[in-house]
């Protein structure tokens, strides 16, 4: 790994520590004692692992591949671990554009069972990246590919805008992603 890969890791690892404190602090208050907000470690990768084996998980995504991916790819990358008390109920990554002025959310899962704060799991992964996007100078925060309208109608009641991708090779041979998106 070069110098500045490390240097660079270890600088966002600030950010990223600062913004889940900033995002901590102004939980709603019904969370405060109970939810916790972490970088994904050994621990929240373990507990990923007993995702893969529920009937109700929606997506097909190998946590501790993708992260050391992330992690090996991206030291700018934004990355949460939500626990309610001992139970691991959300993870998520994501990483700047490379201008620094979006961050994009590109992996987030609830857990599939076992969720005491089901419902509420996407708004505080939300807090977390909004507040890690104001901790870098980022003015947008997207949310990319949602899964489907019923997420897309969720997230327009949080806040954040849809833009219809496509599907088709368009005349420079790139497809374009859908998301959604909200400015800081």
């Amino acid at each position: 790994m070069q110098q500045t890969h490390i240097d660079a890791e270890k600088r966002y690892e600030l950010y990223r520590q600062e913004s889940r404190l900033q995002a901590q602090s102004i939980l709603p208050v019904k969370f405060k004692n109970t939810v916790k907000l972490s970088a994904i470690d050994q621990k929240a990768l373990i507990q990923s692992k007993l995702w893969e084996e529920s009937e109700f998980r929606e997506v097909d995504w190998n946590w501790q591949l993708g992260h050391s991916v992330y992690r090996k790819r991206y030291p700018k990358r934004f990355e949460l671990a939500i626990w309610h008390q001992n139970i691991l109920c959300g993870l998520s990554l994501g990483r700047p554009s490379y201008a620094g002025s979006r961050l994009r959310l590109d992996f987030a899962e609830r857990a599939p069972e076992n969720c005491p704060i089901r419902g509420h799991v996407m708004q505080l992964t939300l807090l977390g990246a909004e507040s890690y996007a104001l901790s870098i100078g980022a003015e947008e925060v997207r949310i990319m590919h949602p899964l489907n309208e019923r997420l897309v109608n969720y997230y327009n009641r949080l806040g954040y805008k849809y833009v219809e991708g496509s599907s088709n090779i368009d005349t420079v041979n790139e497809r374009k992603p859908h998301y959604l998106y909200k400015l800081l």
